[in-house]
């Protein structure tokens, strides 16, 4: 017999007025408010669990809403933590960072873009040049990952 809280009280409170007891006794007063505290305490027990229920439901969607969030800020950043093409292109080809010196304004680039030598930031118009070495890119890289 699976009986829930509520029920058990109820039950319990039946059989005390099934007794048909001395309503004047003291021992008959102290049973009754014994029983009624019992239907009260399961009362408020199962709210208490219907509030849990919801509570785990919200947690639940917020889990899955960080998930989402996380699963796009993983996309976005490369292992080597360089900003991804994103929605403007092939996540799988890499983009470097560049800070403009004169106005601070950051500026993605592929690697053909980097190849080119230089960019006008989108900014202020002022010409950035890139000079460098693949060779030392890919020393660089190697010295990262060991």
């Amino acid at each position: 017999m699976n009986m829930q809280l509520n029920e058990k009280a109820a039950f319990i409170k039946g059989v005390i007025e099934g007794l048909e007891l001395d309503p004047k006794d003291k021992q008959t007063k102290v049973l009754k408010l014994m029983s009624e505290l019992l239907v009260e305490m399961a009362q408020e027990i199962k709210e208490l669990e219907e509030c849990y229920d919801d509570v785990c439901d919200q947690v639940d969607a917020i889990s899955e809403d960080l998930a989402g969030v996380e699963d796009i800020i993983s996309d976005e950043w490369d292992d080597e933590n360089s900003f991804c093409c994103g929605d403007s292109g092939d996540c799988g080809e890499m983009a470097y960072e560049v800070t403009c010196p004169t106005c601070g304004n950051v500026e993605y680039l592929d690697e053909d873009s980097l190849n080119e030598g230089s960019i006008t930031c989108s900014k202020c118009g002022e010409l950035l040049e890139f000079d460098y070495n693949e060779d030392e890119l890919d020393d660089s890289s190697t010295d990262e990952e060991a």
